[in-house]
């Protein structure tokens, strides 16, 4: 196949993958519901009742406000994040036995496992928070 060919079937496969991301978008977010099961009898059955609202608690000032794990939780993630990026770049383009493998292949292995790595920080990150948070048993009262 000649260059130009390769680039318009390129393009060609970008813009239809352009094409199919946003229509799924739009679908996503739209707020109408989806196609629904006709009824059998020709009425439409009563809709369910909403559930009352559950009344609004008030929040201990002795509990902690955020359930999302703190400060902790995020330095622990970023501090893996971080420290994962600086062994797996190096190695990918500084170790000698890499130098064959093309470039774009070391690249598309970086971001790999990138994707890992955020996990793993993730993980790291709620796990950090738990251990953060005081247990049920834990007397904070300042009081006593």
């Amino acid at each position: 196949m000649e260059h130009t060919q390769r680039f318009i079937f390129l393009a060609l496969a970008i813009g239809w993958t352009i094409f199919r991301l946003v229509r799924y978008a739009r679908v996503a977010n739209s707020r109408r519901t989806g196609p629904a099961v006709p009824a059998s009898a020709g009425a439409l059955p009563p809709r369910p009742a909403q559930p009352p609202a559950a009344p609004a608690t008030a929040q201990s000032p002795i509990e902690s406000a955020s359930g999302a794990g703190g400060l902790s939780g995020l330095l622990a993630a970023a501090g893996i994040f971080v420290l994962g990026n600086a062994l797996i770049w190096p190695i990918l383009f500084l170790v000698p036995a890499f130098e064959g493998i093309p470039a774009i292949w070391r690249l598309t292995a970086g971001v790999l496992a990138n994707l890992l790595l955020i996990r793993v920080a993730g993980s790291a990150a709620a796990r950090a928070s738990s251990r953060s948070q005081h247990s049920k048993d834990d007397d904070l009262n300042p009081i006593k």
